[in-house]
């Protein structure tokens, strides 16, 4: 965070985790252990090293998703091309996709019976 002062016993990689978990607080010393990727936008005439760097991470369409390890030499290749793609933490995933999941779930029909007034 702008600001923060680092923890001596704190490593680069750790503080760099712990941004891209979004965690402060108590959470702050826990790291995510994987990542999820998508790559947000297309690679029309982008530069060759970014290019390079999304073949490596296996993204390669727009709109594609990848998991990959929590490491500070992915992390290296994320930060490179941070502004074409998402990352997010395997949790943050999940709780969305079972948010998607409870949106799009099958209902009880409602039912509307009408009087019939003769």
């Amino acid at each position: 965070a702008p600001g923060e002062r680092p923890c001596p016993s704190e490593t680069c990689a750790e503080r760099a985790g712990r941004r891209m978990a979004g965690g402060t607080g108590a959470q702050a010393g826990k790291l995510a252990q994987h990542l999820v990727v998508k790559l947000m936008r297309g690679t029309a005439g982008k530069q060759k090293l970014h290019l390079a760097t999304l073949k490596t991470l296996k993204l390669n369409k727009a709109g594609r998703q990848v998991v990959v390890p929590n490491t500070p030499s992915v992390r290296g290749k994320l930060e490179q091309v941070s502004h074409l793609v998402s990352i997010k933490t395997l949790e943050q995933h999940n709780q969305e996709l079972a948010g998607e999941r409870e949106r799009l779930r099958v209902r009880e029909p409602i039912v509307v019976r009408h009087q019939t007034g003769g």
